[in-house]
């Protein structure tokens, strides 16, 4: 029996992350929105006031892992230092992001998906990539002494995030758990990194 179809009777799930895979279960057999968070702690087998120890809310579940990872790309690129390109230090710190924050279990897919197919979900994910963007965009700014907000650094943040968006749709209809396409990521990165080096070097 999936998480998803957990009933009364069935030994409670323990950990954050258990209440989490069988959130994202429910999610996406009936929806984001039309799931209570009633039904995600009793189908976990948790009370509202566990459940509340581990996420702030419902709309937690999904954003609690995406502010994790934006946190993480922040900090490689903080200590990225400048001993490579501008642009290689970018690709390898989003990449190595991505590498710490997918799993073997698809808990970072599931939870994607939910968000890229939940319009409920649409403005709060607006703020998210503008955030992820931003990480970028600071880092850039600060190798070329410009300001964040500048056109080089806002356009590179812009562009790198567009093209992680665009690699992380294509893996909803992969077979291939996410841990095996990080390749892809770095592959597709690639080009686009090498443009925008081009374009920074001219000054």
């Amino acid at each position: 029996m999936s998480a998803a179809g957990r009933g009364r009777g069935r030994p409670p799930v323990s950990s954050r992350e258990e209440v989490e895979a069988v959130a994202l279960d429910l999610f996406l057999a009936r929806g984001y929105a039309r799931t209570s968070l009633a039904e995600v702690t009793g189908a976990a087998g948790v009370s509202k006031t566990t459940f509340f120890r581990y996420f702030p809310s419902k709309s937690g579940i999904i954003w609690s892992a995406f502010d994790d990872h934006t946190g993480r790309l922040r900090r490689l690129l903080a200590e990225a230092g400048e001993d490579r390109p501008v642009m290689r230090a970018v690709r390898e710190c989003v990449v190595e992001a991505l590498r710490a924050s997918v799993d073997d279990r698809g808990l970072w897919m599931k939870r994607f998906v939910i968000l890229d197919e939940s319009p409920e979900l649409r403005a709060e994910e607006s703020a998210q990539w503008i955030s992820w963007a931003g990480a970028v965009a600071e880092y850039v700014a600060a190798r070329l002494g410009e300001d964040g907000g500048g056109l080089r650094p806002a356009s590179v943040g812009g562009a790198v995030q567009a093209a992680f968006l665009a690699v992380l749709r294509s893996w909803k209809t992969s077979a291939d758990p996410a841990p095996v396409l990080l390749g892809d990521l770095e592959r597709e990165l690639v080009p686009l990194c090498d443009v925008l080096q081009g374009w920074i070097d001219q000054g």
